[in-house]
């Protein structure tokens, strides 16, 4: 479980350069079989280690990416929401136990607004589903869309998939809520207080919510395939980001906000703590907290957030008990970021296997 200790101190040493250039060789790998191209970097102890890009700013042109690229985050853009929801329990204008009609006082579905939790809605335990606004076929439903409270109206008046606190089932629904939620409380619209509270403290000045067609050089384009040819991944997307994800960030932001929480200058650190502490299956209060339990290696436990969509893969993880981040970003299609970002600590598992004498059977 992780610790404000562990926080603090790695009490592991870095990787070393042959375990850095194994991650470099996988990583090449995968761009050279065209399913990677983006950015990858390691840190351990605040301290970057390995900064590198791969592949092509856009698949049907020649710019290579750069270090320094803005990529869609996708979902790993709900860490900002998380850490809104933090900020705003910290300031005493709202509780994990806070119900979603305490807040939302005009949601129309009452079992959902009575009985629906900040805390269900931060582990995915709510029942609320996902939100009709990705593909291609659901660019008429985009088109009227301006806010959260529209996003809100696409679906409140339906009742929760199951008993809220009984399931863990991931969506996207739950945080458009928690964004309306933030945006009532704060007085400010969403991106705003995202902008005001979490980016600019943070350090993070090439993160926002621009509009996901705008091709700025500094920015890797996503490509999905409708009817059989490769189009700009807008197609099926939100036109911009949300409180569910989609913002435009780099490696370097996102590893400032990493550090930024580390640190306590986000949300006070006893609260940071409880949020990257399991709550019930992957998750803690709105990061995931993962890969720790029985027969799982406590130097394995991490929290942070992944996220895929058509032509977007992101990956952004921190190993408390070894003092590691990973983050990947491409602008290709999950999987290959995933695995790019579990190689450093699956290639030490698998060399502490192999150093371990085998069994031997010596039959009398």
């Amino acid at each position: 479980m992780a610790s404000d200790t562990a926080l603090a101190r790695p009490p592991e040493p870095a990787p070393d350069k042959i375990a850095l250039a194994q991650l470099d060789g996988y990583s090449r790998a995968l761009e050279d079989s065209e399913s990677f191209a983006g950015v990858v970097l390691v840190a351990h102890g605040g301290k970057q280690l390995f900064l590198r890009p791969y592949g092509k700013r856009d698949q049907q042109g020649e710019d290579p990416i750069t270090t320094d690229m803005r990529f869609n985050i996708a979902s790993a853009g709900k860490m900002f929401t998380a850490t809104a929801v933090l900020q705003l329990i910290a300031a005493q204008k709202l509780s994990l136990d806070t119900r979603v009609g305490d807040v939302i006082k005009d949601y129309p579905n009452k079992e959902f607004a009575q009985k629906v939790t900040v805390r269900h809605l931060l582990t995915h335990m709510a029942g609320a589903g996902d939100v009709d606004l990705f593909g291609a076929d659901k660019q008429s439903v985009r088109a009227n869309i301006r806010s959260h409270a529209d996003m809100l109206a696409l679906h409140w008046e339906r009742a929760p998939a199951f008993e809220p606190g009984t399931q863990q089932v991931y969506g996207n629904f739950g945080h458009v809520i928690l964004g309306r939620m933030i945006e009532l409380l704060s007085g400010q619209d969403y991106d705003g207080y995202v902008r005001d509270h979490i980016f600019t403290p943070a350090g993070m000045s090439r993160t926002d919510f621009a509009n996901c067609a705008d091709y700025r050089t500094d920015t890797a384009i996503g490509y999905t395939s409708v009817d059989g040819k490769a189009v700009p991944n807008c197609i099926t997307q939100p036109t911009k980001g949300f409180a569910a994800g989609g913002a435009f960030s780099t490696a370097g932001d996102l590893f400032r906000f990493v550090e930024a929480l580390r640190q306590g200058r986000l949300v006070p650190k006893p609260l940071f703590v409880q949020a990257i502490t399991t709550q019930h299956g992957f998750m803690g209060l709105g990061f995931f907290a993962t890969e720790y339990g029985e027969n799982i290696p406590k130097r394995n436990f991490r929290w942070g957030h992944g996220g895929s969509s058509d032509g977007a893969c992101s990956d952004v993880r921190t190993y408390p008990n070894t003092g590691e981040t990973v983050i990947v970003l491409s602008n290709r299609d999950a999987p290959a970021c995933f695995s790019i970002a579990s190689l450093l600590h699956r290639a030490y598992e698998d060399e502490q296997k192999a150093r371990r004498p085998s069994a031997q059977l010596h039959p009398k």
